[in-house]
């Protein structure tokens, strides 16, 4: 026991005691790795901390980015389609012939078919052989009316026919489709007439179902044959494959009486 107390009370000869230098070699790593391990832990919590706070923030911002985006895809649809309803109306207006503002709700073009499905029928006072026209051009004719809905038949169908005239000509002819939502013809246009590329094809209301002065097309090509007719291409007016809303048009006889529904519109 004496020999024990001895020894702790033995100093180097720097004057510090053996025990307590041994202690200090011992406890030192240990509470400076503590201390280290104390400080990394904190650290990693504030991060993991800032991450949470910042993937929240991020959500945050992604949710008010993606609601002002669709709020500026809904306006701009608004107003595409405020526009083209305007067009449409002022083209009504400059026909002088009542008419029916109706929303493409089908399009079987691609299928070779020729035909769209709007949303207006005979409920709205829609009848067979309606003109129908968008505000780029003529599209073609009510081909059959359901209640609620008609078919239109596009003057890409090849068993349509429209009397037409030729911007800067004379002569009348017919536009015939192809087939081609594209394309379209005109029959029975005499070779000594002259022809101009790009000049405009525009409908005389000769055949009794679209009023004068409605633009089909534009002349893509017009060659003369060895027939007594030119063998003439237009490219339609009017985007057949890409309708969105159409302007159906009411013959004068075909007026709705007063408080007849869809009548006025």
């Amino acid at each position: 026991m004496n020999l024990l107390l001895v020894s702790v009370q033995l100093k180097d000869n720097t004057g510090v005691f053996y025990v307590e230098r041994t202690v200090n070699a011992v406890s030192i790593p240990v509470v400076t790795a503590s201390i280290t391990l104390t400080r990394w832990v904190k650290k990693t919590y504030k991060t993991y901390v800032d991450n949470i706070h910042a993937q929240e923030e991020n959500k945050k911002l992604r949710e008010e980015t993606f609601n002002l985006r669709t709020r500026l895809l809904l306006k701009r649809n608004l107003d595409y389609e405020n526009r083209h309803l305007k067009d449409l109306l002022a083209l009504k207006r400059k026909l002088e012939r009542p008419g029916l503002a109706a929303n493409v709700i089908g399009n079987a073009s691609f299928s070779g078919m020729n035909l769209v499905l709007i949303d207006r029928g005979e409920r709205d006072g829609i009848i067979k052989n309606m003109a129908v026209i968008s505000e780029m051009g003529l599209v073609g004719r009510v081909w059959k009316a359901f209640s609620r809905q008609s078919q239109v038949q596009l003057i890409s169908d090849p068993a349509s026919g429209y009397a037409v005239r030729i911007e800067g000509a004379q002569p009348a002819g017919l536009l015939s489709g192809t087939g081609d939502i594209r394309i379209g013809s005109i029959r029975y246009f005499p070779n000594k007439a002259t022809v101009k590329q790009g000049a405009r094809v525009i409908t005389t209301g000769g055949e009794g179902i679209c009023p004068a002065g409605v633009e089909a097309g534009r002349i893509l090509s017009a060659i003369p044959t060895d027939d007594f007719f030119q063998n003439i291409k237009v490219a339609f007016s009017a985007p057949l494959s890409n309708l969105e809303h159409v302007l159906v048009l009411r013959s004068n006889s075909s007026r709705p009486k007063t408080g007849e529904k869809g009548s006025g519109q």
